[in-house]
């Protein structure tokens, strides 16, 4: 359900479904062992596992960028203390949550949370706050080294744009 491909692998789970049900109905009715469902079984569990960690299709960081602000993204990006959010989302996040992230081993964002626009940033602005300033899941380990100080700070946005 994290993922833009969501509908797509309920599809194929049902999809998965209806082709192990055919091999045991096939069973039960004599009518031979339709071995064939298997592989279409495999093949569609297969294209599930990458459609769950594939990238959305957002496009480059200027198309992006060029994309005008919804009423929501405006709140946050117009409230009291956006900038330093920003700036801390910048060297402390985005490294990880770009579309073509700079951390070795990562190909995409992870859950495909983008933060490399202040759009990005204005528009997970719960996630930034329950992640990094209430929770302190993010980043994991504190890998980036974000201060309690910074961490208020995104608290504080957060709470000034709601």
């Amino acid at each position: 359900f994290g993922t833009p491909n969501a509908w797509i692998i309920a599809c194929l789970v049902f999809l998965i479904g209806v082709t192990i049900r055919h091999y045991f109905n096939s069973i039960h009715a004599r009518k031979g062992r339709p071995n064939w469902t298997w592989a279409v079984t495999v093949i569609l569990f297969i294209a599930i596992a990458w459609l769950s960690s594939a990238p959305g299709f957002d496009g480059d960081v200027e198309q992006a960028e060029a994309v005008p602000l919804t009423r929501y993204e405006m709140r946050f990006a117009q409230a009291e203390g956006f900038e330093q959010a920003h700036e801390i989302v910048q060297g402390r996040c985005a490294m990880c949550h770009a579309r073509a992230p700079a951390w070795d081993g990562l190909r995409w964002a992870p859950k495909g949370v983008l933060l490399e626009t202040r759009a990005d940033v204005a528009r997970n602005a719960r996630a930034i706050y329950l992640q990094a300033g209430v929770s302190h899941a993010m980043p994991p380990a504190n890998i980036t080294d974000i201060p309690q100080e910074d961490r208020a700070l995104l608290t504080a946005w957060y709470r000034a744009g709601q």
